[in-house]
């Protein structure tokens, strides 16, 4: 539940609006959000139906697009020559990891749910897309599993990687000592690491290309939810430089008074 309440924007913009309603000069911002959300209110809901289908439609066009990257990485792009049997088991999981998105999503196609968040927008303009904001974090959880799995195998690989590359040089690392000692192997053992680095180091490419394509994809996503955290918040952002500004500018007077003071007595 507590890790519910800090990944919520939702409870937090709640929290902070309550914490922050107490001081005056706050209500001016609460009534500039408010009047933003009737006015959004007013352009938006007569095309609600038209939102919800579009916003289907684009959400068809998303997992196709998917697949679409996946089948383009199955064919070798760019010329790259990847390792065919990793390549085509990493597709074969991230497809079937779109597909289980998908049917994920199906269950949330509910009028209902999407009247909740326009309802959202009596609550104000930034309560509105706290909840979009919070939205996306499950619309776009897809993105973020496929960024940590490949991100995950790829430091995995190198990891490995690493200590194979020692191994094969007779060295060892020492945790007791954190430092590298020798060790000497027999000929089934150095067989065995040295093979052992030799796949992984050609594996690692395929692997390699997974990691920079969904990266990719994940930061594009973030940059997406960056915008929609900063209208979720630009209340308390904007509350946050004004008094900035305003203790700055107290405290440049104050100097200026001491000066002032301090030249007269001179």
């Amino acid at each position: 539940m507590e890790k519910i309440t800090e990944n919520s924007v939702l409870i937090r913009t709640f929290d902070s609006k309550k914490l922050l309603i107490r001081m005056f000069k706050f209500y001016r911002l609460l009534a500039v959000d408010f009047a933003l959300s009737l006015l959004l209110w007013y352009f938006w809901t007569p095309g609600w139906i038209w939102t919800v289908n579009e916003f289907w439609k684009q959400t068809g066009h998303v997992a196709e697009n998917l697949n679409g990257t996946i089948t383009w990485l199955r064919s070798n792009p760019a010329g790259l020559k990847l390792n065919t049997p990793v390549n085509e088991t990493l597709a074969w999981f991230f497809t079937y990891h779109i597909y289980l998105w998908t049917t994920f999503i199906g269950f949330l196609r509910s009028e209902t749910f999407f009247r909740l968040i326009t309802f959202s927008l009596f609550g104000g303009f930034s309560t509105f897309f706290a909840v979009v904001y919070d939205f996306s974090q499950i619309f776009f959880l897809h993105f973020n599993c496929f960024d940590a799995y490949a991100t995950k195998l790829c430091n995995l690989c190198y990891y490995t990687l690493t200590v194979l590359w020692s191994l094969v040089r007779g060295k060892k690392w020492n945790p007791l000592r954190e430092r590298k000692d020798t060790v000497i192997l027999d000929t089934r053992q150095q067989f065995l690491a040295t093979s052992l680095f030799v796949i992984l180091l050609f594996i690692l490419p395929t692997i390699f290309v997974y990691f920079v394509v969904f990266r990719c994809l994940r930061l594009a996503v973030s940059s997406l939810q960056t915008v929609l955290y900063f209208f979720a918040t630009w209340p308390f952002q904007w509350f946050a430089v004004e008094k900035y500004f305003r203790e700055r500018g107290s405290v440049s007077a104050t100097n200026d008074g001491k000066e002032e003071i301090s030249n007269e007595a001179s």
